[in-house]
């Protein structure tokens, strides 16, 4: 597959020159446990009577709770990122695609190192984040012989929590946490980068081997998104514990039976199941 065109990367690389890290920018004295980290309406148990019923204090806390689950599953993906990077570094030839990938690889740390000291300043209990996200088929690359499988979940994966992160933007008021907020927007920031340089490789891999593979494979597509979206919207039983709510099974079976939370998540994901099937993949969500 041919890189993405250089003035792009040079440009991404331009932008990507003033470096914030996180862990310096962010104030951590104000990480306070007193406010929603999440608005209601994001939380998975939004639209259930049960939620309603819950106090005011426990539905703060499973918004922290479910907070920490984004990120998690934010830290599982980079470190893939990292990994998948990694390799590709040593068959990169273009200095332009070589540099923009090295400020990719330290924002991505960046990103990571600061959810992993989000949960540990929060002092809340959080399951193992290796456990957050499944493994999502990270060797059909090499085994179709084509890197579209890998460029459509770089895409998914960073576009869908961009929406959320959107939704939390322009919901926040005062009683949700500012540092939070601002953590979203660093976060953001560098994330628009790096969907800019994967919509470009998945366009590029679309011209090759790729367009092919889509269309003899369509519901393996199918299959990763939906299986990644789960994963990512409708926390594990164990978070539901560990955020002090009794039986985790019968929690998540009603967040998974939640008509609320499935319009909820239908309408963040919708301009990514758009954007993909401007590359010619169309998926919905089951």
């Amino acid at each position: 597959m041919s890189p993405p065109d250089a003035p792009l990367l040079e440009q991404l690389s331009a932008n990507s020159i003033p470096y914030r890290d996180p862990l310096a920018v962010l104030d951590w004295r104000a990480l306070s446990l007193d406010h929603y980290w999440l608005p209601p309406e994001a939380v998975s148990l939004h639209g259930l009577a049960e939620f309603e019923a819950l106090s005011e204090s426990a539905r703060m806390r499973l918004s922290q709770y479910e907070f920490l689950s984004f990120a998690q599953a934010g830290i599982a993906l980079q470190r893939a990122f990292l990994e998948s990077t990694a390799r590709h570094l040593r068959r990169v030839e273009p200095d332009a695609e070589y540099a923009f990938l090295l400020h990719e690889m330290r924002e991505e740390a960046g990103h990571s190192l600061m959810f992993l000291r989000l949960a540990a300043a929060s002092g809340l209990d959080v399951p193992d984040w290796r456990k957050a996200l499944p493994r999502l088929g990270r060797p059909l690359p090499r085994l179709l012989g084509a890197d579209v499988v890998y460029w459509f979940m770089m895409v998914v994966a960073q576009d869908v929590p961009d929406k959320l992160h959107r939704f939390v933007r322009r919901q926040a008021g005062a009683e949700h946490s500012a540092f939070v907020r601002q953590m979203i927007t660093l976060h953001m920031l560098d994330q628009s980068r790096h969907l800019a340089y994967a919509r470009r490789s998945l366009e590029l891999a679309m011209r090759g081997p790729g367009r092919a593979i889509a269309r003899l494979f369509p519901l393996l597509f199918d299959v990763l998104f939906n299986r990644f979206v789960r994963a990512y919207f409708w926390p594990r039983q164990e978070l539901y514990e560990r955020a002090g709510l009794g039986d985790g099974r019968a929690w998540r079976r009603g967040a998974l039976r939640n008509s609320v939370r499935r319009e909820f998540v239908l309408k963040l994901v919708a301009p990514t199941m758009r954007l993909v099937s401007q590359h010619g993949i169309r998926v919905r969500l089951r």
